[in-house]
């Protein structure tokens, strides 16, 4: 009986997770990929739950862990990050995201791989330590938290 309720508590704060995350409250990145892998890992847990459940008699109890597996890892994706094939209009862009794009010397609309591959560029002969500009760095740094801050 502790596993049923130990999973419906892991399942609940995994549902309240996901519901912050797409408000906005909580920012992804490389925790929110840990997460989905947490939410496979509970998924799988769930499941070989149930299925022991089921094999000593108790399909109830057996029905209702596969159906919170199934609900747990339903959402979790496992190929890579979704990733728009088709460029956005040069519209969508504001003035300022525009001009971090020139900080850059990128293409509006470049990927997040190309900001922070020129802003790596950029950065090691801007750097303060490097003999570097200090106001030209923090306009770098700002440039690709904007461009990253928005994907």
């Amino acid at each position: 009986m502790i596993w049923i309720v130990g999973a419906i508590a892991v399942f609940l704060l995994l549902v309240w997770v996901g519901r912050e995350v797409r408000l906005g409250k909580f920012k992804g990145g490389p925790w929110f990929q840990q997460f989905r892998a947490v939410r496979g890992v509970v998924g799988f847990i769930l499941m070989a739950l149930a299925i022991s459940q089921m094999a000593r008699g108790a399909w109830a109890v057996g029905i209702v862990l596969a159906v919170l597996s199934l609900i747990v890892s339903s959402s979790v994706r496992f190929a890579t990050p979704f990733r728009p094939t088709q460029p956005q209009p040069a519209s969508s862009f504001t003035p300022e995201e525009v001009r971090a794009y020139q900080t850059l010397d990128l293409p509006v609309g470049a990927d997040r791989r190309a900001v922070k591959e020129a802003w790596k560029r950029l950065m090691k002969a801007a750097h303060p330590d490097q003999g570097g500009d200090v106001k030209r760095a923090s306009a770098l740094n700002a440039a690709r938290d904007l461009l990253l801050r928005r994907r």
